[in-house]
């Protein structure tokens, strides 16, 4: 099921795309009369990432599909007086959101990346307090065309066409809209 997204404007058209409130594309542009197709179920790569004592620690990635959560934890490895960051992945506590929590004392970066493009970045600040992204099956589409960002537009629709388009209406000429078919 994509999204297709088409530019009809004389200008490049970049678009965002989210699912609920997970970008789930941000498209550096389309060309004047081109096209593109987004696929709206699909996987993802998530990282986690803090600091300890100056030194960076960052999670291998892990797959996601759909509504999931995540804790990222220190574990002290007393053989090697060092430690172990590592994130557990397991099922969210509702089927329409992703979850994210930690216990460490540093606040954890959590990177939602598709193909290895980074899309969005949640933060966990403080510890056992849950950080939840929404992936609802809403979708909202805008697109900034010659540096003049659009209305969003949105819907349920995993098929749906979105267009952007010059609005040469007597009060809008020079304003670009987005169309639905």
């Amino acid at each position: 099921m994509p999204i297709t997204l088409r530019n009809t404007t004389q200008y490049i058209a970049q678009f965002v795309v989210r699912k609920g409130g997970q970008i789930i594309a941000r498209l550096p542009g389309i060309a004047p009369e081109a096209q593109m197709t987004v696929p709206t179920a699909d996987s993802y790569q998530v990282t986690a990432m803090t600091i300890i004592d100056g030194n960076t620690y960052t999670s291998a990635p892990m797959d996601v599909t759909g509504a999931v959560s995540f804790l990222a934890q220190v574990r002290q490895v007393r053989e090697q007086g060092t430690y172990e960051f590592e994130v557990v992945q397991g099922y969210s506590t509702r089927p329409d959101q992703m979850q994210f929590q930690k216990t460490t004392i540093a606040p954890v970066t959590f990177t939602i990346e598709k193909d290895g493009v980074p899309l969005q970045a949640v933060v966990v600040a403080d510890s056992f307090n849950m950080q939840s992204l929404d992936i609802s099956d809403t979708f909202y589409v805008y697109a900034v065309v010659n540096g003049v960002t659009t209305d969003t537009f949105s819907t349920a629709n995993p098929n749906a066409t979105v267009t952007a388009v010059s609005d040469t209406s007597t009060l809008e000429q020079g304003y670009f809209t987005l169309e639905t078919s």
